[in-house]
């Protein structure tokens, strides 16, 4: 089937408590442009790639779920420096576990974001990830 097909995910929708402040955080640590800006509701962009849509939630809900007690993140991130970028943000104190290194499986770490949201960094040379 060549038609009709799903080619990839355009898009994670995070909430978040203040749009505004939420969006200046992931400009500045990771470098995303802001698009499509209304009313409580923004995304955000590497270039001309989609990567999260925040919505500003009316309650405390997360993009967190848990497993044995647990929290777990929704959204992995890739990148091709997982040291540097874990360094980077380390020295932002932005709220990142340590790196663990899974062999085969590559390099991972967990953040968190201003507003508790949970996120997997990957670092990974043999799959293909489009950029």
């Amino acid at each position: 089937m060549e038609n009709g097909r799903i080619l990839g995910i355009a898009y994670n929708v995070i909430p978040v408590a203040n749009i505004e402040t939420s969006a200046k955080w992931f400009v500045k640590h990771f470098g995303f442009n802001i698009r499509n800006k209304r009313e409580g509701y923004l995304s955000l962009f590497r270039g001309n790639r989609p990567i999260l849509d925040l919505i500003q939630s009316d309650n405390e809900t997360r993009a967190v779920f848990e497993v044995d007690n647990k929290k777990r993140w929704v959204v992995t991130f890739f990148t091709d420096d997982i040291e540097s970028l874990h360094t980077y943000l380390k020295s932002e104190d932005v709220k990142v576990g340590s790196i663990s290194d899974e062999g085969q499986y590559g390099k991972f770490f967990v953040l968190e974001d201003l507003d508790g949201n949970l996120f997997d960094v990957w670092e990974h040379h043999d799959c293909e990830l489009i950029y």
